[in-house]
């Protein structure tokens, strides 16, 4: 538990002063609380002697003004606590997802997106009940055994004491069952990461599904995975379940143990009708404190559980870390790429994409890269943009190596169109500009460099159609053609193209090429295709096969 608070007091630290406004709500609530059983004590026993009709009416209008107030200070107590743990949640998943964005492609080759996406939801919102309900009602039941403890100790110590004798039977069960409860919730999370990575698999490949009529196959699947969720789910219900029967077994013996004294106490005269009401309501109070903490246990170990697995993402570093001392050119004017003897194999594989790879590219150059696919052309490019760090030799870029680039300033230096682009589910133009300030102008050069131009007319709203998820409303060609349209508007000083036009017919990669021609002519460029005729003007090509440079030259 301990560990648990220091894992959540700095989610804390910028709303301290409105947590600390609350759990002072928490105290004034359950002080107006116990005042109630105390007022009807008094009026009880002032009845047994001689009381008025005033007086009376004075007694019922202090317990509702009482009541009144408790109600108020409790309103304003779920209002700061709850919305202090609403913020929270903002800030966490704002922090996870700024992390997973800053992890390198390694780290996704090993993780399953369904995973993480039920971590960044389903575990954020198991923290969050931690940090509000649990809070609040831990709170609460402790001020509230508190105050009450303190009054009915007033009232009679010995029937206080039998109260107090379930104290040690209730801890024992809430360590046992807790224990319990948090494997019970770690298993059960991480059988609904499984089944949401599996759901967001067929969902990704459903037209794999259709044409391969795997409908069966992955019903099976989903079936399996969903009988083991519920299988975890059971067992935590088992344990959950198992919690509260027990609690209000000890406090219904308790109850019964105060009738049987207490009724004595009366009969023999030490023990007034009213002090056995007030006490009695008092024990009322208790019930659902005691009975909550059950809940309250469950809900903490379950947020531990899914706490654990976030900070299992927020504990992972990136293996491609800026260098602490930077060589960045600033000039322009020297854009070369070099690799030395560069070697990569990529994680949990044993045979490497690449192979004592050497070549150099010139500033203003075009380089033609020619393979088969799994050849290995992919591979040189992200090792350009430090996507992954060569195994052996070395990467440069302007005669510096990558590894002592800054990352962000590396790629912002060089505009890539990967063989399958990526859209997202916005308009043709934001996919272009794609967060950059771009003029209509800028846009309508990059459109008619990429030939996207001629397809302009049959989108219903032009460049600010809705491409959906994925680009799904475009064929394979115009994404393509968007996505060269998103690097040449950026102006960067190195392009690399990656099978870039391998979706378009052959009349437009002839018209795309003689655009891109003249817009590349001065930078560093970079083609990879498997056509050499696509590169029949660069100045040098070379032949992959299995990760090996088999022939270079040029174009006859």
């Amino acid at each position: 538990m301990i560990d648990l608070i220091k894992k959540l007091a700095p989610y804390y630290k910028p709303y301290r002063t409105t947590v600390l406004l609350g759990l002072l709500f928490v105290i004034l609530a359950n002080a107006f609380k116990v005042l109630s059983p105390w007022v009807l004590r008094y009026s009880i026993n002032e009845i047994e002697s001689d009381i008025s009709a005033v007086q009376l009416w004075q007694f019922a209008g202090m317990i509702v003004a009482v009541a009144s107030v408790a109600g108020f200070f409790t309103y304003l107590m779920r209002k700061k606590v709850i919305t202090v743990s609403r913020e929270i949640e903002y800030d966490m998943r704002q922090k996870l997802l700024n992390h997973l964005l800053y992890l390198d492609p390694a780290f996704y080759d090993r993780s399953r997106i369904g995973d993480l996406m039920t971590r960044s939801t389903m575990d954020i919102e198991q923290v969050r009940m931690i940090l509000g309900p649990g809070l609040m009602y831990t709170t609460n039941t402790i001020f509230g055994f508190l105050f009450a403890m303190i009054l009915m100790f007033a009232i009679s110590v010995p029937l206080t004491l039998i109260v107090i004798t379930i104290g040690p039977i209730v801890a024992g069960i809430v360590f046992v069952i807790g224990r319990l409860l948090h494997k019970a919730s770690r298993e059960s999370q991480d059988s609904l990461s499984s089944l949401s990575a599996l759901v967001q698999e067929n969902l990704a490949g459903i037209r794999i599904v259709k044409a391969f009529r795997q409908h069966d196959e992955q019903e099976r699947r989903f079936a399996d995975q969903s009988q083991d969720l519920l299988d975890k789910k059971m067992k935590l219900v088992l344990f959950q379940g198992a919690f509260m029967p027990v609690i209000i077994l000890l406090f219904g013996v308790a109850v019964a143990a105060i009738m049987l004294v207490g009724g004595w106490y009366i009969i023999q005269g030490t023990l007034r009708v009213g002090d056995y009401v007030a006490f009695t309501g008092y024990l009322m109070m208790l019930t659902w404190p005691m009975v909550s903490i059950g809940w309250v246990v469950s809900l903490v170990q379950r947020g531990r559980a899914s706490m654990d697995r976030i900070n299992e993402l927020l504990d992972t570093q990136t293996e491609l870390a800026d260098p602490k001392n930077l060589e960045t050119p600033e000039s322009r004017t020297n854009a070369s790429i070099s690799f030395n003897d560069v070697s990569f194999t990529y994680p949990k594989s044993e045979t490497p994409a690449l192979r004592n790879i050497k070549f150099e590219l010139e500033a203003g150059k075009l380089l033609g890269i020619v393979g088969r696919v799994g050849s290995g052309k992919s591979t040189i490019t992200a090792l350009i943009s430090r996507l992954y760090d060569a195994t052996d030799g070395s990467v440069m870029v302007n005669d510096v190596d990558v590894r002592k680039w800054s990352k962000n300033d590396l790629r912002k230096r060089i505009a890539i169109v990967p063989q399958d682009p990526l859209l997202f589910s916005t308009s043709i133009r934001d996919n272009i500009t794609i967060g950059g300030d771009f003029s209509d102008d800028e846009v309508n050069r990059a459109v008619e460099i990429s030939r996207l131009v001629q397809d302009l007319d049959s989108f219903p709203n032009g460049l600010d159609t809705e491409v959906g998820e994925r680009g799904i409303t475009l064929s394979g060609g115009q994404k393509q053609r968007v996505a060269i349209a998103r690097a040449v508007i950026r102006d960067s000083e190195m392009l690399i193209f990656d099978d870039a036009l391998s979706a378009v017919d052959a009349q437009t990669e002839e018209m795309i090429l003689s655009n891109l021609n003249k817009y590349i002519e001065g930078r560093t460029a970079i083609i990879i295709t498997h056509r050499t005729t696509s590169v029949h003007n660069a100045d040098e090509i070379i032949v992959l096969a299995d990760g090996m440079i088999v022939e270079r030259g040029r174009h006859v």
